[in-house]
Parts: structure tokens; sequence; C-alpha cells
């Protein structure tokens, strides 16, 4: 990868362990920043050193060394595998339905993942409204638009992590479907009625946290 300097990686995706812990490797020692290392006096004699300190428990660590050991890279190939399969079957669930353009690469190339956009330009509702609407389902789907230049380019993101099975692919497309033809049965003043809530709904919310923020408050009573 002639291009890559460093990768990172959440432990709670692909590390198959819960959120609070992650690494970074760096290529070459040529390629970390030097603001990152600091110099200390160990034992006698001054060492540089590149951590991230923090007051929390170790019991995230913990579980991802024990997981890294258990399984080894075999282990692990043998999961990542078994993802990007499904995220090949997803992709061609989605595109089966007509409905949708797949924006992401396959046959194991990239991430398991699968990013894609609606297909029809002739709609009045768009990737944010389905992302809001199969929230309704407990499905978590992000919605983003492109980088700088191309922002009028919208897509959804599907992570495939380990417990997203076949099974749970086919029951996620059941609800994708549901969520369009309920979006397809609405008009356009329904859809920006909608929208306008949802936007109201976080104005006053962010008002709200940010009135708790700046207000005294007692813990003694």
């Amino acid at each position: 990868l002639e291009l890559v300097r460093s990768i990172n990686v959440s432990g709670h995706k692909y590390g198959l362990c819960y959120p609070g812990v992650g690494w970074a490797i760096w290529k070459s020692r040529k390629y970390l920043p030097e603001e990152l290392i600091f110099n200390v006096n160990y034992l006698g004699s001054d060492q540089a050193t590149f951590t991230l300190n923090f007051s929390k428990g170790a019991a995230n660590v913990i579980a991802q060394y024990y997981v890294l050991i258990r399984l080894g890279r075999q282990g692990f190939t043998s999961i990542m595998k078994n993802l990007m399969n499904i995220a090949d079957y997803l992709s061609v669930r989605l595109e089966a339905t007509n409905k949708f353009t797949i924006l992401s690469d396959r046959n194991g190339n990239g991430l398991p993942l699968v990013a894609f956009k609606l297909k029809s330009k002739n709609i009045h509702y768009d990737e944010f409204d389905v992302a809001q609407r199969i929230r309704e389902h407990q499905w978590i789907v992000p919605a983003y638009t492109m980088a700088p230049n191309i922002q009028h380019v919208k897509l959804l993101r599907v992570v495939v992590r380990e417990d997203f099975s076949r099974e749970r692919c086919d029951i996620f497309i059941t609800d994708l479907m549901h969520t369009i033809d309920f979006l397809d049965k609405l008009d356009k003043n329904s859809i920006y009625a909608k929208r306008t809530a949802i936007e109201n709904w976080k104005a006053l919310k962010n008002i709200s946290m940010l009135t708790f923020k700046n207000q005294s408050h007692k813990t003694n009573g």
C-alpha cells in the first residue's frame, strides 16, 4: 500500500471487542509526527515514548489482548473473509431491489461495508430521510454527504460486523423496503413537515443541554 502511511482501528468494530479501545500503526518511524513523541527519564536514562494515557480501567485493553491471542491471524482472517462475503451478499440484495446504486468495492477489495445511494432522482425524499425512518426499525444506518466539490452526492453506509449474519441481512433488507414503501406513500409536504419537526427537536434539545450546562447544580441536596 504505497500511499498508506498509517492505519488506525477501532476495537469495537473489527477488533471484535467492546467500545473504548483502539490502536494505530505507522508504516515506519519517519511517518510518526514528532509532536506525538515525548521523552521521559526512566530508570536513569532518557527514553522516547509514544503512549496515550487516560484515567480509566484497563478492561478494554485486556479484552482486546485476549481476543487477539485467542483468534490469531488465522482466526481473524477467517472471520473477515466471512464478513466480506456477507457484504457482497448485501450488495447483491440491495441491487436486486432496483432502488439503490452500490458505491463501495466488492470481492474482497476494501472493507466489509456497503455504501449505497438512492437510484432514482425523481423522488421527494433523500438518503437522510431513509436513515431517519429506518431508525424506527431499530437500525442505525448513517447518511453522509461526500467530500468537498461532490457534496451533492449523498450515501448510506452499512458496516458489516461479526454478528451481522445472512439472516440479519435479510431482515435488514425487509425493513429497508418497508421504509422505502412508507416514504413513497408520503407527499412532498409530509416529508418536509417531518424534516422540520426533527430539526426543531434537535435545536430544542441543544438549547436545553446548553442551558443545563450553564446552570449551577448541587449534588449534596
